[in-house]
């Protein structure tokens, strides 16, 4: 009696795993890159425009997601952000964790203008989330949406 409820298990596990490991590999080739004001990234197939091209989110979760700021200063940073190292002369970025869910901040100081970015996503994500990160581009000269 023990063998078949142990076979089954180990049935549903390894059919899990080749579940999983499909999806992982079906989602890992469907990126696109978008372009806001001179800004560009590379987000993934399933984070659709909202909002005219302000927001990004998941199909599946509309909490998750990207979404350009008009502006962003260190005070407006929720309580808790921690400085990431130093990715660049202009670029400032920020990680705020909050139970299981990670947001990036990016801010980009340009001599007359400001952009700035806010990622969330699950911790699941978490790597997913600082390939969107590291994907912007702000700063260029022109203004495509």
């Amino acid at each position: 009696m023990r063998t078949p409820i142990v076979v089954t298990g180990g049935l549903v596990a390894l059919a899990c795993v080749i579940t999983g490991a499909v999806w992982i590999g079906t989602q890992s080739g469907n990126w696109h890159v978008i372009h806001n004001h001179g800004e560009s990234l590379t987000i993934p197939a399933s984070w659709h425009s909202l909002d005219k091209g302000k927001e990004y989110l998941e199909s599946l979760s509309k909490n998750n997601g990207l979404w350009f700021l008009s502006a962003l200063t260190p005070a407006e940073l929720p309580a808790g952000a921690k400085p990431m190292p130093n990715v660049g002369d202009h670029t400032k970025e920020w990680l705020v964790k909050n139970g299981n869910q990670f947001t990036y901040y990016g801010l980009w100081k340009g001599r007359s203008r400001i952009q700035a970015i806010k990622i969330h996503v699950p911790r699941s994500q978490e790597n997913l989330a600082l390939a969107v990160l590291g994907s912007w581009r702000p700063g260029a000269q022109s203004s495509s949406t």
